[in-house]
């Protein structure tokens, strides 16, 4: 498999895995050892305060959000509208790996027939 079809499908895999576990998320009771949240599911700003509530989930949440914002400069360096720019700022932030993935996928279905991956993600958009 050449290395383009095996970064479409990791990246496929991404947005499916994203989208089951955030889905079981939604669908499957909380519990939280806040009692502001005791006997009642969670939702996403109740389970972001669960979550840095603990040092352990306060240090992923850091570790992930320096992610983020390492891929978001590549991708500021890439794309040259500023309007771009502050959308994927929006869509990484908010989305995380559901964005990268995009991203990424956007990048290898924009460039159709380019075996080099270089020239697929290390070029900058001329405009």
């Amino acid at each position: 498999m050449s290395p383009r079809r095996t970064l479409i499908l990791y990246f496929i895999v991404v947005l499916a895995a994203m989208t089951w576990v955030s889905w079981r998320a939604c669908v499957e009771p909380s519990l939280s050892p806040l009692p502001e949240y005791a006997g009642k599911g969670i939702n996403v700003v109740g389970g972001y305060v669960t979550v840095c509530s603990e040092p352990w989930g306060l240090a992923t949440m850091f570790d992930a959000y320096f992610g983020f914002m390492a891929f978001w400069l590549y991708v500021a360096w890439r794309e040259r509208s500023i309007a771009v720019r502050l959308a994927w700022f929006v869509a990484v932030m908010l989305l995380g790996n559901f964005a990268i993935a995009g991203y990424a996928l956007l990048c290898l279905f924009g460039a159709k027939g380019e075996t080099d991956l270089g020239k697929v993600f290390f070029t900058r958009k001329v405009g």
